[in-house]
């Protein structure tokens, strides 16, 4: 009876240790659990590079495409009617203002001014005659006048003469260079005709357009730079903005003085540009720029809880080996890895970049 006794309490005993063993196992599985989903949690924030960009000034500046002009240009035609005597310059010849390019057949231009000469000389004599007799009382004040007429246009036939005969003689209107000379020696050419055309090299002239947003911080003698078909780049000052736009593209007409190059390039197509200030500004690939749903240009950056933000910036200009833009706070976290995994408003594991003031950010 005894041992009957006591089997009842030990049983008890073991099946109590065996239900808290199962308990405590129990809960440590859930434990394990817990902690294996936390990780799990960790794990899913994205990790991305960041650079800290620091800002730096950098020189604005407005790129223009257009062409470069001779200072002057001129079609030099003919004022007299004959037949080319003489052919003194050609294409590619310099010239002098007022030296003789080409002379026409005068004709019988010459002996004609002689007859009137004479004419003139007889009339003159004619007048002092008169001017005596009137004085002695022998002629009345209408044949006087009627003298001095006759003096006067005798005058005014060898003016209207010399001026014909300096007409047959065709000179440059200034210093230049001789290009698409439109006669030949032997060849007869009108009053009017096209003889040579004319440029003036003493400097360069730069035309180009402007769109109607940039025309406001354009200045007269601003400076400037132009790369020339040449490759050389020479430095301009703006001469002239035009204050009437053009109806079909909406663009002002603006000209850039170059001084005087080696080469005479004119009609071609060249880059001009104009300083327009300093700026503080982040040198960036391009590739980190990145277009959001509302059409703006900007870039992903990360603010100071490691969440991802969209920075509208405008660019300021660019080179071979990235972007200058605007828009950033002076230091600014822009992520240049794995951008393209996360979205505006996601919080991120960042990894920091060392930043090199000497590279693009992002290269």
């Amino acid at each position: 009876m005894s041992k009957s006794r006591l089997a009842g309490p030990i049983l008890a005993v073991l099946i109590s240790v065996a239900f808290i063993v199962w308990m405590v196992s129990g809960a440590s599985k859930e434990a394990d659990t817990v902690i294996t989903n936390a990780g799990t949690v960790k794990s899913l924030i994205p990790s991305v590079q960041v650079v800290t960009s620091i800002s730096r000034q950098v020189q604005q500046s407005l790129a223009i495409n257009g062409i470069t002009e001779a200072d002057r240009f001129v079609t030099i035609r003919s004022e007299a009617t004959g037949k080319v005597l003489n052919v003194y310059k050609q294409d590619g010849d310099t010239v002098k203002a007022g030296e003789v390019i080409v002379r026409l057949d005068t004709q019988d231009l010459p002996a004609r001014i002689r007859q009137v000469q004479a004419f003139l000389d007889q009339t003159r004599l004619e007048y002092e005659g008169a001017k005596k007799l009137r004085l002695q009382g022998l002629l009345n004040e209408a044949q006087l006048a009627a003298s001095l007429t006759n003096l006067e246009q005798a005058k005014s036939q060898l003016a209207s003469l010399t001026l014909q005969l300096d007409n047959f003689t065709i000179r440059a209107s200034f210093a230049g260079r001789i290009e698409n000379t439109h006669i030949e020696l032997g060849s007869y050419i009108r009053q009017g005709d096209a003889i040579a055309d004319v440029y003036d090299y003493s400097q360069l002239k730069f035309v180009g357009a402007v769109s109607e947003k940039d025309i406001q911080s354009l200045k007269l003698k601003q400076p400037a730079t132009v790369e020339l078909i040449s490759g050389d780049t020479v430095g301009a000052t703006v001469s002239y903005i035009g204050s009437v736009t053009n109806p079909a593209t909406r663009t002002f007409q603006v000209e850039l003085t170059v001084p005087k190059v080696g080469r005479f390039v004119s009609g071609v197509t060249s880059v001009a540009s104009v300083e327009l200030g300093l700026l503080q500004g982040h040198y960036i690939s391009p590739a980190l720029l990145f277009i959001n749903e509302d059409g703006l240009m900007g870039l992903k950056t990360l603010d100071a809880a490691e969440t991802v933000q969209f920075r509208e910036i405008s660019i300021i200009h660019s080179d071979p080996n990235g972007v200058w833009v605007e828009g950033l706070d002076n230091q600014a976290d822009i992520i240049v890895v794995g951008q393209g995994f996360v979205t505006i408003g996601d919080v991120t594991n960042p990894v920091r970049v060392p930043f090199d003031a000497d590279i693009a950010v992002g290269i």
